[in-house]
C-alpha cells in the first residue's frame, strides 16, 4: 500500500493542469496539505497556517495555527469529514469539509499541478510528503 500511494505521489507530482482528471478529485486531494495566508489588522501583519489531512476513507483532520501580530500564537485542532467530485471546469474540484459540529463548507479548488491548488479566494495549499522523519 506505501509503494503505491509513493508511486502515485510522483505520478501527480509531475502532472500537467492540463492533464488533470476531474473525475479523479477525491483520489487527487487525498493526503497532507499546507497552506497559510496572511492576515492585516490594526496591529500589524499576522498570518494563519493550517496542515490539513484528507484521508481515502473520508475523514478530516487540521492543526490551524494563528499568528497574530504582536500575540502569541495559538493552535487548535479540527476534525471531521470531507469528501470531493468534479468542479466547474476541468481543472477543477469541488470539495466539502464538515468540521464536527458545524455544517459543512464548499470550495472550488483548481488544481495547478500535481502538488499545488488554488482555491477561488487565491489561497494556495501545497501536498505535504510525509516521511517517518518529518511528519
Amino acid at each position: 500500500m506505501i509503494a503505491f500511494a509513493l508511486a502515485a505521489a510522483a505520478t501527480l507530482a509531475s502532472l500537467d493542469a492540463s492533464a488533470f482528471d476531474n473525475k479523479a478529485c477525491k483520489t487527487f486531494l487525498t493526503g497532507t496539505w499546507d497552506m497559510a495566508v496572511a492576515t492585516d489588522s490594526a496591529r500589524g501583519a499576522g498570518r494563519i497556517a493550517t496542515r490539513a489531512s484528507y484521508g481515502a476513507n473520508g475523514a478530516f483532520a487540521a492543526t490551524v495555527r494563528v499568528e497574530p501580530a504582536d500575540l502569541a500564537p495559538t493552535e487548535m485542532a479540527l476534525s471531521g469529514s470531507w469528501s470531493a467530485a468534479p468542479g466547474p471546469s476541468t481543472d477543477s474540484c469541488r470539495t466539502d469539509v464538515t468540521v464536527d459540529g458545524h455544517a459543512p463548507v464548499s470550495a472550488t479548488l483548481i488544481v495547478l499541478d500535481g502538488n499545488t491548488v488554488r482555491d477561488t479566494n487565491g489561497g494556495v495549499a501545497t501536498r505535504v510528503t510525509v516521511t517517518a522523519t518529518a511528519p
